[in-house]
């Protein structure tokens, strides 16, 4: 597929998608959004891409939304900013819909709309310098369209005092409050990559499934049946045989 502000490679079993208006910080206009949203969508749908990595080229993740765009948004009709806003609602639930574990690779800034991106990756890794912040009410906006993934994600107390703050913080806050998972030195990052790409080549790929899905509908599923279905399934018989047996499943390859 052809992009024109973000960059889809594959390889291995593992796509990457990296953000690419490195000039704005890769700060999200309108087809950018769109692009992001359409590229998970595609992915989603390929079972032969195990897991995708999310990145920024450039000197940062995401500065979040195109400032330049709002500032012209404000002055369109109230249809034409529900039509925009939605764009960035369906980005965020592709992403969070995604089957496949999304693993953000984040540096730079992280502010805004990029903040939520990092809400709806399964796990992230951070630079420990990368700036983060929930900035919206600095420029006079709220951080309305990612408030439940961002609820779910660091909980209703840290979301209410960096929503009304608007305050930066760095890779170790970021880690301490569960926003990322890894806040290392630079020179770590693509080993703390390759470690947890390992990790999840572990896994099976039904499984992981099931459980984002479980883990989003938590509520309204039955544990139980849950259990019982991936338990019949063909890669839960495979993978208890293999225990069993001492082996390796057959979705591990060497």
């Amino acid at each position: 597929m052809n992009y024109k502000y973000i960059i889809l490679e594959i390889e291995g079993g593992v796509a990457t998608v990296f953000l690419n208006r490195p000039d704005v910080r890769n700060a999200m206009n309108l087809p950018m959004m769109k692009e992001i949203g359409d590229c998970f969508t595609f992915l989603s749908k390929q079972s032969d891409v195990r897991i995708i990595l999310l990145r920024g080229k450039g000197d940062s993740f995401c500065a979040g939304a195109d400032i330049q765009h709002m500032k012209h948004a404000g002055g369109q009709s109230t249809d034409q900013n529900r039509t925009d806003s939605q764009l960035l609602a369906d980005l965020y639930y592709a992403v969070d819909h995604c089957p496949q574990p999304v693993v953000g690779v984040v540096h730079g800034h992280a502010f805004g709309g990029g903040f939520g991106l990092c809400n709806v990756c399964d796990i992230t890794i951070a630079e420990e310098k990368t700036l983060f912040a929930l900035s919206e009410v600095l420029i006079g906006i709220i951080p309305a369209i990612i408030g439940p993934y961002t609820v779910n994600k660091i909980g209703l107390s840290a979301y209410r005092a960096l929503g009304i703050s608007g305050e930066r913080f760095d890779g170790h806050y970021a880690e301490k409050i569960g926003l990322v998972q890894y806040a290392v030195p630079k020179d770590q990052i693509e080993d703390i990559v390759d470690s947890t790409l390992a990790q999840l080549k572990k896994g099976s790929p039904k499984a992981q499934e099931m459980f984002k899905e479980y883990i989003r509908n938590m509520e309204n599923l039955d544990a139980q049946d849950a259990i019982i279905a991936m338990r019949a399934s063909e890669e839960g018989q495979e993978g208890l045989s293999a225990f069993i047996e001492k082996r390796k499943p057959s979705w591990q390859k060497d």
